[in-house]
């Protein structure tokens, strides 16, 4: 049995759980972590250290280890009471996630005025990036896809090359990867508007087309968590960084989330930069 510490999950995982009993099975397993799948969406389970996804919990590393040793694809899992029972090939084995600490993923409001976000450090310091991040993420740039990604910047209808959900069609499941570059950028973008509230109908377009549009399962948990309002840990902390005056800070800070997975971190930073453009040009009008 996996003992009881302070080990932490999101508060997301308390709407995603509400029922008391439900069946799972394990969905996929990598090195660090892995996915449950319940009938409600995936749950993810990493290790201390790790940034805390909004739809799962990170345990002791080695607690981790052994359930990594153990579990095989497709091995059932339960939820009843709070806690996961893994129903390993060896044993059954517990993660008593209600003893966990809960950390709070919820996307914070962020008030800043046209002329106060374009003399924002981070925000000027994404727009010296934004060069080398558009030639660094994991997404071909076709003609199309530079008219769509710039009509994501503007407000005004007349501006826009291609409308939302054109877009929104373009960029879900495109680029390869477990979470295509495609949707690291919209939840970027997304998770950018909705820090400054200048989401108007561009939430319930995006909801509705992923209805229509596939895409893969960790994407899909991911874009569930964002439109119920909530983000990974690490990104999380960009909010914070529009009160931060140190460059130095800043740039450590940004390098780690590029760092984050394959491209999906400079993905999601190179989305997030294209929101906060429309934000500045939505707010100054």
């Amino acid at each position: 049995m996996i003992r009881n510490k302070r080990e932490t999950k999101s508060n997301f995982l308390s709407l995603y759980l509400k029922e008391p009993l439900q069946l799972g099975k394990v969905h996929s397993i990598f090195e660090n972590s892995l996915n449950i799948q319940f009938p409600v969406g995936l749950v993810h389970i990493g290790q201390i250290g790790m940034p805390l996804s909004p739809f799962g919990c990170l345990i002791e590393p080695n607690d981790f280890q052994k359930i990594h040793d153990q579990c095989q694809l497709g091995d059932i899992v339960r939820f009843k009471q709070g806690q996961f029972f893994l129903y390993t090939q060896k044993e059954v084995i517990k993660i008593a996630l209600d003893q966990f600490e809960m950390r709070d993923l919820t996307i914070p409001k962020l008030e800043l005025s046209a002329q106060e976000l374009k003399e924002n450090l981070l925000y000027q310091m994404l727009e010296k990036a934004f060069y080398s991040l558009s030639i660094e993420i994991g997404l071909p740039l076709n003609e199309t896809i530079k008219k769509g990604l710039q009509s994501l910047t503007e407000p005004q209808l007349k501006a826009k090359e291609l409308n939302d959900e054109e877009i929104i069609r373009l960029l879900i499941g495109r680029g390869i990867g477990l979470t295509p570059s495609g949707d690291d950028i919209l939840i970027g973008y997304t998770f950018a508007r909705m820090l400054f509230q200048k989401t108007d109908e561009w939430q319930s377009k995006l909801a509705d087309t992923l209805k229509k549009i596939k895409t893969t399962a960790i994407s899909e948990a991911y874009f569930n968590a964002l439109l119920h309002g909530s983000i990974n840990e690490n990104f999380l902390h960009l909010a914070q960084l529009f009160t931060e005056k140190d460059c130095e800070k800043i740039n450590v800070e940004l390098q780690a989330l590029k760092r984050f997975g394959h491209t999906s971190g400079t993905d999601t930073l190179y989305g997030f930069t294209l929101g906060l453009q429309y934000v500045q040009k939505e707010t100054e009008r």
